[in-house]
């Protein structure tokens, strides 16, 4: 198995069929541009193309070139580089013309040591549901959590505004009550709080509060422009935009009387760091210096030695790498999805070539190129296919394939032959192959910049959440054999991949355990 992919590993692109020379006819002249119907017959019937050969061409597109692919390698790498140098000449602005990745400052100066103890929660907000985690810090790197989720539909104080509290007319203050009140719910149900008892003791919380903001501390985050549909506030004298989300939450806990406190804002990427940092202490592997986001999107995160060299307050910097955009290996399907993408177009290059939002719709448009007048109509519709149906399609182990073809008939209603079930299948192979082989690109850059991989630093572990690398075992069996053939198998085995459990709930209480409520300090940044 390694050694076939290795082997596919190292193929070159086929060259296009060449070209033939425009031969003049007997009667044209100087610059007619008239050629020779016979010759042009000819070359168009040796670039007519059987659907194997079109199948083979297109597997050859998606197939990883080992050369490629370590030059991507030392470009992403040099990238970093580059957004740290960017960061100190200037802090507060981006510029993806200089370099492609944000390089964010987490402004945490810290990992946890495995020794935390204590009751802290975790508040996570990115949609329309609200969730709230309670975890218990065991030390030696052990923890046990409990959660509790409601939608913001369910917020009777909304009910008569069309999108609840993400309407334009709900009130920052109802959103953030609606907050407070659901962590009030969820810590009387956990014995935490005690209804109509005075509450001495304060819990400390961390936040995940998924939206475009301005961090200028660990515990001061600005919202810049709400996102995914949020409107709330804009049209009342209460907005949320342009205020302090950690400001705004324990004002709704005192006007609540919530015993808990928020002292640290993150995203999903560092909280997977710090959970994965936090749980690799009680066993005995590497430190964990990275987090990996490899799901919907993908994102990174890691620990830089120097990073208060370059003008961070902390050290662990959120690359929002999803942006990179040198030596892609892009192929016409890639020109053809990021053209579509009207308001994205050009941007998140990386992540459209590997994420979860984006492998289905390529495994699409590659089916109905190579199928052509084969694909039924509903094929030419644009994201029919998503990512969770090309997962089943690759793990069909049935005979010809049938779960594939009950599938296709549900969501195409048409019936394919077992031939043309065979080449579909091939194809969203080939490109969930190419989306963990640049998976395994970010995780080799990453850790070369950690300068920990050399058998005297003892090598580096990279926590990885998502359901990418989680529910699909081909992702996380493949992306080690490509670790293995871009770094070499005496590197690659420096890198311990640990797969991490729910970083925007569990990093973000750890988060709180580790920073505590005092850390925070002036400046200015970008984070989503």
């Amino acid at each position: 198995m390694t050694q076939k992919i290795i082997r596919a590993l190292t193929r070159e692109f086929p060259p296009p069929p060449p070209v033939p020379k425009a031969k003049k006819t007997d009667n044209a002249v100087e610059g007619d541009e008239c050629v020779e119907y016979e010759t042009l017959r000819n070359w168009a019937m040796v670039t007519m193309e059987t659907m194997e050969q079109r199948l083979e061409r297109y597997i050859e597109y998606f197939t990883p070139n080992l050369a490629h692919y370590r030059n991507m390698v030392a470009a992403f790498e040099h990238e970093m580089q580059i957004g740290l140098e960017a960061h100190l000449s200037n802090p507060d602005v981006w510029n993806p013309d200089v370099c492609s990745f944000k390089m964010l400052d987490a402004c945490i100066d810290r990992l946890p040591t495995g020794r935390e103890k204590g009751i802290y929660y975790a508040l996570d907000f990115g949609g329309t549901n609200f969730r709230v985690v309670r975890a218990e810090l065991k030390g030696r790197g052990k923890l046990s959590f409990s959660q509790y989720k409601r939608s913001l539909m369910s917020a009777s104080s909304t009910a008569s505004l069309n999108k609840g509290l993400m309407d334009s007319r709900a009130t920052a203050s109802q959103m953030f009550d609606f907050f407070s009140e659901t962590c009030k719910e969820f810590m009387v149900k956990m014995a935490d709080l005690k209804p109509d008892a005075a509450q001495k003791t304060e819990l400390q919380a961390g936040f995940t509060f998924s939206f475009p903001c301005t961090l200028k501390s660990i515990n001061n985050a600005v919202l810049m422009e709400w996102t995914k549909g949020f409107e709330t506030g804009r049209s009342t004298n209460d907005p949320a935009e342009g205020h302090d989300v950690v400001g705004m939450t324990n004002a709704a806990f005192e006007r609540f009387e919530v015993p808990l406190k928020v002292s640290a804002v993150l995203n999903d990427t560092v909280g997977t760091l710090l959970s994965g940092a936090y749980e690799m202490n009680r066993d005995n592997h590497p430190p964990c210096l990275i987090g990996l986001i490899l799901g919907t999107g993908i994102n990174a995160a890691y620990f830089e030695k120097e990073a208060l060299a370059f003008g961070y307050k902390g050290n662990i910097i959120n690359l929002e790498c999803g942006n990179f955009n040198r030596e892609l290996p892009s192929t016409n399907v890639d020109h053809e999805l990021d053209f579509a993408e009207a308001a994205n177009r050009g941007r998140q290059r990386l992540e459209k070539m590997v994420s979860g939002a984006y492998i289905g719709e390529l495994s699409r448009i590659a089916i109905v190129k190579v199928l052509q007048h084969h694909a039924p109509p509903y094929a030419w519709k644009p994201h029919s296919l998503s990512c969770q149906h090309v997962c089943t399609i690759m793990t069909d182990a049935s005979s010809d394939y049938a779960v594939t073809e009950n599938l296709l008939s549900e969501i195409w209603n048409h019936s394919f032959p077992y031939a043309q079930l065979c080449v579909i299948r091939r194809l969203c192979h080939a490109i969930m192959n190419r989306s963990t082989a640049l998976s395994a690109v970010v995780v080799a850059a990453v850790a070369r910049k950690t300068h920990h991989l050399q058998p005297a630093m003892g090598g580096v572990s990279c926590a990885i959440d998502g359901s990418l690398y989680k529910c699909i075992p081909f992702f996380q069996r493949v992306i080690r054999t490509y670790l293995d053939a871009i770094l070499g198998k005496n590197i690659s085995n420096l890198v311990h991949l640990l797969p991490a459990d729910d970083g925007s709930g569990k990093g973000s209480a750890i988060c709180a355990a580790t920073v505590g409520a005092s850390k925070g300090s002036s400046g200015s940044n970008f984070f989503r």
